[in-house]
């Protein structure tokens, strides 16, 4: 077959349209979890269940998200509205997450539309929001929204439309991998206050994993079957995240060279020890407890200088033992150690001399 046959052949590109589609949730449902991390809540991301992007909250919170590319012009009403084959227009379908068993619709569940394109109602553009309340639109968008969806529902009352949004995301389509690891850098230094190693590994591996839940297709019965197969949790993002923490920090390095040392002859309790500075050094960045008794045992140390003479094995058995009381329930005693011995090497390295003021 000769190049110019070749062209002439039909083709279909379905099916790259639809992976593009899903590279682009994947994108949008990452920059998610980014916001989710800063907020510092609990919290459990699912891909393409219920909808493409599920948030699960503590107590029983719900957040669902369908998200709609437009290679062109805005979003309507009309557009929000239109049945497809078999009768489901896209507000509706993700409408019906809002109804419990009972039939009861749930005013607190979130609901969004996000697409790359603004909306646009009868008199307005929406193009000054992120965020656009479906409630705070053109009444008569409002009253026609309210009467389609809750006529395609088949509910005896009135939709309410609490608590429904469209967004318009912010990320680069076109270039949307770049956009994305720019964030993920800018995430590290901003909250985790250091620089990221690995970057392009680092996307990899949430893109894998997140890929690997989406693609589960079987039947899920209980809900813990579905978090494990279906669900990344905020703690499997931290552990991703700890394994990526550029920690080339002095304090931290002469920790871990105090424990080689000092437990030289002992592997099992090097171990231990070692797990229990990473685990500190990670939680110092992100726990307010961990950080306010840190400021408080290094204020103790500034006024108590010149009486703590003992080894460094001494001086936290002693500093351990004096701020027990307060310490952290979530932090095992180890990581209590831990923390105080890493108090003592950033003395050492003069990071607390703004207490001196």
């Amino acid at each position: 077959m000769s190049v110019p046959d070749y062209m002439n052949l039909p083709y279909d590109l379905s099916g790259s349209m639809a992976k593009n589609r899903f590279r682009i949730e994947m994108l949008w449902g990452l920059k998610k979890v980014l916001e989710l991390l800063k907020n510092n809540n609990e919290f459990i991301i699912l891909f393409d269940y219920k909808c493409d992007i599920e948030i699960h909250l503590p107590n029983s919170n719900f957040e669902f998200y369908q998200l709609k590319t437009s290679n062109t012009g805005n979003y309507t009403i009309n557009k929000l509205l239109k049945k497809n084959d078999v009768g489901q227009s896209v507000l509706g379908k993700l409408y019906l997450l809002k109804y419990d068993r009972s039939g009861v619709e749930q005013d607190e569940i979130k609901l969004a539309i996000v697409s790359n394109v603004a909306l646009k109602d009868t008199t307005k553009l929406h193009t000054n929001l992120e965020s656009v309340l479906l409630k705070s639109i053109d009444g008569n968008d409002v009253t026609k929204i309210k009467n389609d969806v809750t006529k395609e529902l088949s509910q005896q009352s009135e939709i309410k439309l609490e608590n429904t949004f469209f967004i318009k995301t912010t990320i680069d389509l076109t270039n949307p991998n770049e956009t994305l690891m720019g964030e993920l850098a800018s995430f590290f230094v901003s909250f985790y206050d250091c620089e990221v190693k690995r970057l392009r590994s680092l996307f990899s591996t949430l893109q894998t994993i997140i890929t690997d839940k989406a693609s589960y297709e079987f039947e899920l019965l209980t809900y813990d079957d579905l978090i494990i197969k279906k669900g990344v949790t905020k703690k499997d993002f931290e552990k991703i995240f700890q394994s990526h923490m550029d920690n080339s920090d002095t304090a931290l390095e002469k920790s871990s060279a105090y424990i080689e040392s000092e437990y030289k002859a002992f592997f099992g309790m090097r171990v231990k020890l070692s797990k229990a500075l990473k685990q500190v050094f990670f939680s110092l960045k992100i726990s307010k407890p961990l950080q306010l008794i840190e400021n408080k045992i290094a204020k103790f140390i500034l006024e108590n200088i010149h009486y703590l003479n003992g080894t460094d094995k001494e001086i936290i058995g002693f500093i351990s033992e004096r701020f027990m009381n307060e310490k952290p329930l979530e932090v095992e005693n180890q990581e209590f150690e831990m923390l105080i011995l890493l108090i003592l090497k950033k003395f050492e390295e003069g990071l607390y001399e703004q207490l001196n003021h």
